[in-house]
């Protein structure tokens, strides 16, 4: 669903300057210029009912390459305990749209699968991503653990649950371009109030917010939302959505339903003036 939507909007994107004038259809419009351009830079602070951490990131639309660091769950080669989820580690990633993608491993460019075989771990790139307006990798908050505030309908009876509140941390990317098509073709009852505009989402758009493309043990059940954008210049520099909502997972440890409450503030630099940097390896991995 996501496709269609980010064409539909670069279609209609070259009329809707002469049909909208108002504050909001004018926030509409600068939203719009970000799936329209060609390459940016963004950083996203996230934060759920189980820990806080950022995601940094560029991406060069002509190519379809990203490159970010955030925290991922990585394979071990080494078994755990049943039910054990891999550790989390601040890694430098190359993503070839929002699914592929390859991880700066000890010894070079890795994918998941790789690093599982030769037992390597993750090493995070000092500095951010190469062409990045944000000095240093992100902060990650860890296994801090947060209250769970109630949101969307609770577990079914009998179904497991996490005391320590379920983290929707995903491996798949979510970039902003994508996110901002949803936001727009989702979004109703926006009002403005100076240079922010927020409204409510409806629920296919909080579902496809809430889960990444290509999450295939991630089941948004029920899903509601809010967003907010932030508009200067005419131009789109941070956006925040607030989800909440239920989600079927499944792993090691079987299935469950969970609840999730998230909320994400993504802002935007460099938007037509990112210059990205993609290593040979990690490109040729990716059949760039």
């Amino acid at each position: 669903m996501r496709a269609p939507a980010v064409l539909l909007l670069l279609c209609l994107a070259p009329a809707l300057p002469s049909v909208l004038g108002g504050p909001v259809e004018s926030a509409i419009v600068a939203a719009m210029k970000v799936p329209d351009s060609p390459n940016y830079s963004w950083r996203t602070e996230v934060a759920d009912d189980a820990r806080s951490y950022d995601i940094v990131g560029s991406t060069d639309r002509a190519t379809d390459f990203s490159v970010v660091t955030l925290p991922m769950a990585l394979p071990s080669s080494r078994r755990g305990p049943r039910g054990v989820a891999p550790s989390q580690t601040l890694v430098t990633a190359v993503y070839k749209g929002g699914e592929q993608f390859v991880v700066q491993g000890e010894n070079g460019w890795r994918r998941l699968e790789e690093l599982a075989l030769t037992g390597e771990s993750g090493r995070g790139r000092r500095g951010g991503p190469p062409g990045g307006p944000f000095g240093g990798p992100p902060g990650v908050g860890g296994s801090r653990t947060r209250s769970s505030r109630t949101g969307g309908r609770g577990p079914a009876s009998g179904e497991e649950t996490d005391p320590r509140g379920y983290s929707n941390l995903q491996n798949t990317l979510s970039r902003p371009h994508e996110e901002i098509a949803i936001i727009v073709a989702g979004a109703t009852d926006l009002k403005a109030e100076g240079e922010v505009v927020s409204g409510v989402l409806s629920e296919t758009a909080a579902k496809l917010l809430l889960v990444h493309a290509g999450q295939k043990d991630i089941i948004p059940l029920h899903a509601a939302g809010t967003v907010r954008l932030w508009v200067k210049g005419g131009a789109l520099v941070k956006y925040e959505t607030r989800l909440e909502g239920v989600l079927r997972v499944e792993n090691s440890s079987g299935r469950r339903e969970v609840t999730v409450n998230q909320t994400a503030t993504t802002t935007l630099s460099e938007v037509g003036t990112t210059k990205l940097e993609v290593a040979p390896e990690a490109a040729k991995k990716l059949g760039g």
